[in-house]
């Protein structure tokens, strides 16, 4: 495109210097026409959306700057991409879309040996409209013209595709004369010729053969990428008829394809949670967690009052934090314990497991659970405390999967090892007249505009249990040691009976938790308790809504990951067929 601009026939007026009637400046002029083609090439850039980083928010000011820092910075290099996965401009369309989609981190997508990941046609269409990455010359760019062509020659699909597409013949005798030209030097310099025979000692003979039979493989290789150039394009064309439909049907091919859940751990790097892991690294969150008697006090009874199960065993402790697991662990006759923490509070753990002589048989990891070295192969058990609000928010349930999938010994058992998640509606005036009506009224002026990011965003609070006007709905049960990171995402279907006359300000969700030893433990985060940490969350409707008792409404929850933050919520909740959405962050 910005060739175009720059060509000799282009039909902007010339540059005319300062000097008198339009004549050259001899001491200016070439000058001040470097300093306009710099301004004009200025300009065609910033005309550009300015490309987005592949793995962060941040933005650049062309697509070569992009991928320099995603080289640099997050380690993705294309070109290793390109030789190792056989990339053409088709599968590096595909692969930019994917990562923009699905959000894996760089070192996953730099560990894959092939490009399966984006193979699916879907990822053709663009995420972001006109991203510049896509316009990048992937071919051009990273096919240096001054690299020497390996065994004899090659193919540049790139700028020879169109020929190839239209005289596929003479692609292939191209091949088949440069293989000729080859064997007739190998022949002229090692052959005799008499009559009708040709003459050569027996090696001459068999190394000749190896040679044909080295250039008929090659011959037959590009013959196929040659069908996969033309596969390509025939999908292509099919995708672009799609894309560019202007009618709906366009996104039904679609409309059915499995959203791939992708774990925190390949969404984003330790450098890009780093916020996440130093708000734990404060005392005051550890403080507020210790004090929350409902939860220590349950953990600690799980595992002191099974000593059978846990004497002699290995245990794992992820996500440790000062260590209170461990040494409960420890305390009820683990043989060894290792705890692994990413945050800076593990360093006091170290200090804390000293101070209580604990040291001999507790052992502490700084770092990512699905990037460091443990001392032990297997463990017996696996305990950690990984809920978040609405149990799912934060994801860190998927570094306990990943440890129980690669840690777990036969046998073994991941404590807790069940958690549920439950809804029931409430009717709390106060409350929400003080939080979603304030905006009626503030000091005399209307702020309807703020209720809807109010609203939007779900509120962590803690709800009397006389406020509570239903049964309660079991939405979703973990087995959490069955259970994938497609589990955490999940839509159910269920009824809420009203019990009495009342409008319904909310509903209000809490979860459960369960350890299944000889000696059983659970808690519970519902309001009908004594209170949590976690407290409730609840979802406002943005209309109060009468209700009957005895009434039963039909209702329908829907529970997935933010793409933009993957240890984020969004929820979608209906209500007799009306919906509201949510998120938890």
């Amino acid at each position: 495109m910005s060739g175009d601009s720059d060509s000799d026939d282009c039909d902007m007026p010339g540059l005319v210097s300062n000097g008198t009637d339009g004549a050259p400046d001899p001491g200016g002029a070439g000058v001040a026409l470097d300093e306009e083609e710099d301004l004009g090439e200025e300009m065609y850039v910033d005309s550009l959306a300015p490309s987005v980083d592949l793995f962060s928010t941040k933005k650049f000011k062309t697509a070569e700057d992009c991928l320099e820092h995603c080289k640099e910075v997050h380690g993705l290099d294309l070109a290793v991409l390109k030789r190792r996965l056989s990339m053409d401009t088709f599968s590096y369309i595909r692969f930019v879309n994917y990562v923009r989609s699905e959000s894996p981190s760089p070192g996953f997508v730099m560990s894959l040996s092939s490009g399966a990941k984006w193979g699916d046609l879907k990822f053709m269409k663009p995420v972001i409209p006109d991203d510049p990455l896509l316009m990048f010359n992937f071919e051009e760019e990273l096919d240096p013209q001054d690299e020497e062509e390996e065994n004899g020659f090659e193919i540049d699909i790139s700028r020879e595709l169109n020929d190839e597409i239209a005289n596929p013949r003479n692609f292939h005798n191209q091949l088949s004369t440069a293989s000729t030209n080859s064997l007739d030097s190998c022949i002229a310099s090692n052959v005799t010729f008499e009559e009708d025979l040709v003459k050569m000692s027996l090696d001459k003979f068999n190394d000749l053969k190896k040679q044909f039979d080295a250039m008929s493989l090659e011959l037959r290789e590009k013959d196929n990428e040659l069908k996969a150039v033309f596969e390509d394009m025939t999908k292509m064309k099919g995708v672009a008829q799609t894309l560019f439909n202007s009618g709906g049907e366009a996104e039904k091919p679609f409309a059915k394809t499995k959203h791939k859940v992708v774990p925190v751990s390949e969404a984003r790097t330790v450098e890009e949670d780093h916020s996440y892991f130093q708000s734990y690294a404060h005392y005051s969150i550890h403080h507020e967690m210790l004090s929350d008697s409902v939860r220590t006090s349950s953990y600690r009874d799980a595992l002191v009052k099974n000593p059978d199960r846990l004497r002699d065993a290995l245990v794992l402790d992820i996500g440790c934090g000062t260590g209170i697991l461990s040494m409960f662990a420890a305390q009820a006759g683990a043989k060894a314990v290792v705890g692994v923490d990413c945050s800076d509070i593990i360093y006091q753990a170290m200090d804390i497991v000293r101070e209580n002589k604990m040291d001999d048989r507790v052992k502490l990891v700084k770092g990512r659970l699905e990037e460091t070295e443990l001392p032990y192969e297997k463990f017996d058990f696996i305990v950690s405390e990984w809920m978040g609000y609405f149990l799912l928010f934060e994801g860190m349930l998927d570094s306990v999967l990943a440890a129980r999938d690669k840690y777990l010994a036969p046998g073994g058992m991941v404590l807790p090892n069940r958690c549920t998640i439950e809804l029931c509606a409430i009717s709390d005036h106060e409350r929400y007249d003080s939080l979603v009506g304030f905006w009626s009224d503030v000091y005399g002026y209307k702020m309807s505009c703020m209720r809807g990011p109010i609203l939007a965003d779900a509120s962590v609070e803690v709800i009397p249990k006389d406020l509570v006007v239903s049964n309660s709905a079991n939405v979703l049960d973990l087995n959490i040691n069955t259970c994938t990171v497609a589990d955490t995402e999940f839509s159910s279907s269920f009824e809420l009976k009203i019990t009495k006359d009342c409008e319904l300000t909310g509903i209000l969700g809490y979860f459960d938790t369960f350890f299944d030893l000889p000696t059983p433990v659970m808690f519970s985060t519902g309001p009908q308790v004594k209170p949590t940490h976690w407290k409730q969350t609840v979802f406002y409707l943005p209309e109060k809504l009468p209700v009957k008792k005895n009434e039963t409404i039909p209702c329908k929850m829907v529970c997935k990951r933010m793409k933009t933050d993957a240890r984020a919520l969004k929820v979608s909740l209906t209500l007799d067929d009306k919906t509201y959405r949510y998120t938890v962050d």
